[in-house]
């Protein structure tokens, strides 16, 4: 912190302006004994953290001259933003705004001070900050800060201005259809926190979205499927002799993902699923799985599976490996590690990055790739992304061997409408069925009349629940 200036008694003055780190910036922070509404303000400065005293030491100087004038603060005690900002740019120092609760942005009625001329980007950037205790923090960085961000920054740059409209045109043209509605919806959400709190004066992307269709952008590629939203379309599957294909290449000419490629076409997880997956989640004994947790890339951490509402790893699936059936065999021939190892790495044991494995998936600028070169040999007739391994399994499972939807939605964690209850008897089959054989092949153990059992003793534990609840009262 850099030292206010001390009386002749040698303590600091009550009400001093302090420049400080606050937050992993530097802001100013202005005490609320000068201000009608008795609150502290706390404003960021624009100065570099990594070298900031000697530029804090002369800023608060400044600030604290200018408080003790007035000229920080209108007739009515509220504070003056707009003369805020003027000194920054003497210092030659631009912030980027954040909101901070106690901040009073207005002036008198007599003299509307300047609003701060805030970039595109900084109204991003503060939104964001706003919208950052409510996300996860995968989405927080991956979407937020990183996909949407960047397609605002590369529509900024082409179009050499921050035009509302030109912004829209670009983005339509440019990405795909869901990211660029998403984007100017929170954009016009942005610009509305901005008005609410007195930073902006107008939102020049009300409505903006309203018009975009779901068609895309005419000539590009729409995002590779990653919702559950069409997981029994079978036009974004493969049959399974297309995968008896895929398998065949991978065997030999990508050996390693061999068993990482095969274990997602027999268990139609998401792939962030199948790279978090540990030996302590196999269970031998009972003869299934669990899958319990997902992988993120980007921030290089795990987290709870995408439906865990709860956010703390309370959601588990419990997925059936048939001793000695093909999945059991497949985990069998993997060199077992350590509880919390990864079962599936890369060639350097490594956790395998999705974005990596992608470009092996559909290669790159100077190499095929598994998919093309199946493509160019005839034997697949289309591009399907790494996360349609999912579909595939899914279509699999209900259109060629017959199994029940609810085994299936039980099995690989996709919405299923039915109730609670369903649900539950739903859950009692999944584990016993083998995903390896046809509906009208399966020898499943428990027998109607063992469920028919269940269901009583579950019935009777609530029974004996509620009458030792009443004989409490």
């Amino acid at each position: 912190m850099v030292n206010g200036a001390k009386t002749p008694t040698g303590k600091a003055k009550k009400g001093q302006v302090v420049v400080r780190i606050d937050s992993s910036s530097v802001k100013a922070c202005f005490p609320r004994s000068y201000f009608a509404d008795g609150k502290q303000i706390k404003l960021g400065t624009g100065i570099n953290p990594d070298d900031w005293e000697a530029t804090a030491a002369k800023l608060q100087r400044r600030l604290q001259l200018e408080l003790e004038d007035g000229k920080l603060s209108t007739n009515e005690g509220i504070f003056n933003l707009g003369r805020y900002q003027e000194i920054l740019e003497e210092y030659g120092l631009r912030a980027k705004l954040r909101l901070v609760r106690d901040v009073s942005a207005t002036s008198s009625s007599d003299e509307i001070p300047p609003k701060p001329q805030l970039s595109l980007l900084e109204v991003w950037d503060m939104y964001c900050e706003y919208r950052k205790p409510g996300l996860r923090e995968s989405t927080y960085k991956n979407l937020y800060q990183t996909l949407y961000r960047n397609f605002i920054k590369l529509a900024i740059e082409a179009t050499k201005s921050e035009d509302a409209l030109k912004i829209r045109n670009w983005l339509i043209e440019n990405r795909n259809t869901k990211s660029t509605k998403q984007i100017l919806i929170n954009l016009s959400k942005a610009y509305q926190l901005g008005i609410k709190n007195k930073l902006l004066t107008h939102n020049p992307y009300d409505g903006l979205a309203d018009e975009i269709t779901t068609k895309g952008a005419k000539g590009k590629k729409q995002n590779e499927v990653s919702s559950d939203n069409d997981v029994l379309d079978q036009s974004k599957a493969y049959t399974w002799d297309e995968v008896q294909a895929i398998l065949d290449l991978v065997k030999y000419e990508y050996t390693h993902y061999y068993n990482f490629i095969k274990f997602k076409f027999l268990t139609g997880c998401r792939t962030g699923e199948a790279v978090a997956f540990m030996w302590c989640d196999i269970e031998w004994d009972k003869e299934r799985i669990l899958i319990r947790r997902t992988y993120e890339p980007r921030t290089r951490k795990f987290y709870p599976l995408k439906n865990d509402s709860s956010y703390k790893g309370e959601l588990i699936r419990r997925f059936p490996i048939i001793r000695d059936g093909e999945l059991w065999k497949l985990l069998q021939s993997i060199p077992e590690g350590q509880d919390n190892d990864v079962v599936f790495t890369t060639k350097n044991g490594k956790i395998i990055n999705d974005a990596n494995f992608g470009h092996i998936w559909r290669g790159t600028h100077n190499q095929q790739g598994i998919i093309p070169q199946l493509i160019e040999q005839g034997k697949l007739s289309k591009y399907l992304s790494p996360y349609n391994t999912r579909h595939t399994f899914i279509t699999h499972q209900v259109f060629d061997l017959g199994q029940d939807e609810k085994i299936v939605a039980k099995w690989c964690g996709h919405n299923i409408d039915v109730s609670n209850k369903h649900y539950q008897d739903v859950a009692i089959f999944a584990e016993k069925t083998n995903p390896d054989l046809p509906a009208n092949q399966q020898s499943i153990q428990q027998t109607e009349l063992d469920i028919l059992k269940e269901q009583l003793r579950q019935q009777q534990e609530l029974i004996n629940k509620l009458l030792a609840e009443k004989e409490t009262k």
